[in-house]
């Protein structure tokens, strides 16, 4: 299981979280198939969307959508509750190592733009973009919380990933609240952010909260502690609809297969409709066209 760790400090003047994501990440390799280095793109976005999450109103979704000119083209994240889902444009993307023998995730998303989507379910979500400051991710997202959200953020995401699949995927972020905030405590927590170093050789050896102690030390004093899991909300009714999105020419070339395969973009998952499902997804096209045919010429006709 993953977990995160989550809370406030100095009379909530500071918030933060700490989370192992290992099987998350390595959730997202298998259902995507995913390439060491897309798997550390995914890896990286799937964690960052996850430490919002303890911030996040009840039924709010928070939404990372990197599109930068990087071969990886597109990286998404979404998570909600303490659940998370994302996707890559391109899942088995592949380069060079860095001379350190790292993964180039910066080379693999590129210059470009990256969105956050804030949806509470109400008719307009918030949206907010800024450029992609280095592709690394963490930096990205700690950017855009300085810049778009005027919340000063220190954030750090790691991914491992092994021939075998991945070895350690984790992160945490520290946000200051208030800004009255005494600076010496800025400073201190600062100097403690650089002694943990890269975060999946820490968590290789140390807890998330092992992270929240080192940076916060006596100052850590509630926190809480959740089950986090890679998760969709997709269903069989969602690919039905996503079907009657095709036009009646693709239904029916499905038809003559005898059957059709809807894939979940979050997810992988895959959704077969057998030929019973296809005549009725195409009579209801078929329907649904000849009501609006019918409509349109009443209209003229007024």
């Amino acid at each position: 299981m993953d977990f995160i760790y989550y809370g406030t400090a100095f009379d909530a003047k500071v918030r933060f979280s700490a989370a192992i994501t290992k099987n998350i990440v390595e959730e997202a390799r298998r259902r995507h198939s995913l390439s060491p280095l897309a798997c550390a793109v995914l890896g990286r976005a799937l964690t960052g969307a996850l430490l919002v999450s303890p911030w996040l109103a009840e039924r709010e979704t928070f939404t990372i959508d990197i599109l930068g000119d990087g071969p990886v083209k597109r990286v998404v994240a979404q998570s909600s509750s303490f659940k998370v889902r994302g996707y890559v444009g391109n899942p088995s993307i592949s380069l060079p190592l860095k001379k350190s023998g790292k993964f180039d995730v910066g080379k693999a998303v590129g210059k470009g733009t990256l969105r956050v989507i804030r949806d509470l379910g109400l008719r307009n979500p918030y949206v907010s973009q800024v450029p992609i400051k280095s592709g690394e991710i963490a930096e990205d997202l700690a950017y855009y919380f300085n810049v778009s959200e005027q919340i000063p953020t220190a954030m750090a995401l790691g991914v491992l990933v092994g021939t075998e699949g991945v070895r350690m995927a984790g992160g945490f972020a520290i946000q200051i609240l208030e800004r009255d905030l005494d600076e010496s405590i800025i400073e201190r927590l600062e100097k403690n952010v650089k002694k943990i170093g890269a975060v999946t050789k820490y968590l290789s050896t140390h807890s998330p909260l092992d992270i929240l102690e080192e940076i916060l030390g006596n100052d850590l004093v509630e926190y809480e502690r959740r089950i986090v899991k890679f998760e969709c909300n997709c269903t069989r009714e969602k690919a039905y609809n996503a079907l009657m999105v095709l036009s009646s020419g693709e239904i029916e070339d499905m038809l003559e297969e005898k059957k059709g395969e809807v894939v979940c973009k979050w997810c992988g998952k895959r959704y077969l409709f057998l030929e019973d499902e296809l005549k009725r997804a195409l009579n209801e096209k078929n329907h649904l066209g000849h009501l609006s045919s019918r409509g349109g010429s009443s209209g003229n006709e007024e």
